[in-house]
Order: C-alpha cells, then sequence, then structure tokens
C-alpha cells in the first residue's frame, strides 16, 4: 500500500470534552467518548482526502482544511495567547472561519482524485455552528490505493 484514501468531515461539538480526551484524540489513540460525539455531532462531508506515505501530500481543499485544523488543535500557543491546555478542539470564531473558507477554496493545482464539496456548503455549516469547537473525523474505512495518484 503505497497510501490510503478516505472521507473527511467537519464536525460541530457542544458538549464539555475532557483535556486527555482531546490530548488522545489528537495523537490518534482511542478516545470513546469523544469517538461517540464525533459519530453523532452535526457534520459536514468536506469530501475526499488521499495520504500518501513517501511523497508530499497532495492539495485539495480538503487536505488544507485537515491540515488547519491538525495545526490549530496541537498548536493552540500559535493562534491564541497563553491557551489553558497543549491540545484543544478549535473554537469556530470570526478567525477560525474565515482561515477555513480560506483553505477550502479551490485552487489551479488541487488533485482531482480527491473531491470536495461545494464552498457554499461549508460556508453554510459554519454559519450554523458558530461558537461550536470543531474537529475533523472520517467515518468511514480508508481504501488502500497505489500509484499512479494522478490521471494520465
Amino acid at each position: 500500500m503505497d497510501g490510503w484514501i478516505e472521507e473527511l468531515w467537519l464536525v460541530a461539538i457542544v458538549e464539555e470534552v475532557p483535556d486527555d480526551e482531546v490530548r488522545r484524540w489528537w495523537n490518534s489513540k482511542e478516545t470513546e467518548f469523544l469517538d461517540r460525539l464525533a459519530e453523532s455531532a452535526p457534520g459536514f462531508r468536506l469530501g475526499t482526502i488521499l495520504t500518501t506515505v513517501d511523497e508530499p501530500q497532495l492539495g485539495s481543499p480538503t487536505r488544507r482544511v485537515f491540515d488547519l485544523m491538525f495545526r490549530r488543535g496541537t498548536c493552540p500557543e500559535d493562534f491564541h495567547p497563553d491557551p489553558a491546555t497543549p491540545y484543544v478542539l478549535p473554537l469556530l470564531d470570526a478567525d477560525l472561519r474565515s482561515a477555513l473558507l480560506a483553505a477550502f477554496s479551490p485552487q489551479a493545482d488541487d488533485h482531482p482524485l480527491m473531491a470536495a464539496a461545494p464552498l457554499s456548503g461549508l460556508t453554510d455549516f459554519l454559519d450554523k455552528h458558530g461558537g461550536a469547537r470543531l474537529t475533523t473525523h472520517s467515518p468511514t474505512e480508508a481504501v488502500p490505493v497505489s500509484p499512479p495518484f494522478r490521471p494520465s
């Protein structure tokens, strides 16, 4: 297997989540409570995301949102002074909304294998869930893929 492709969703969490659960989530550990919340939370299907093993990750709106949310969740000190904990579920405020919409905007070099939802759908989702904590979630199993990843 040289990579895998999976669906990626953005979910809005309104419940309080213990700090240790958030830390385990971002470290890809078992998180029974947060897994249940992500499964039942309001969500928006961003599209598909392709992760490769040996080469730089290919660009897409979905990949950029994944990267943005991971960075915001694991390095909150880069975005807010004196964060309460080293790992967070980022708060959907005006700053994050703007960053998400910029990241999800199509670019000329986006990889066609990673189909993305319309930008207007993300805008609607964000408008409905202001003030919630956001994270990405893959509700389905990843599917192994092999090169070539680029269409001929």
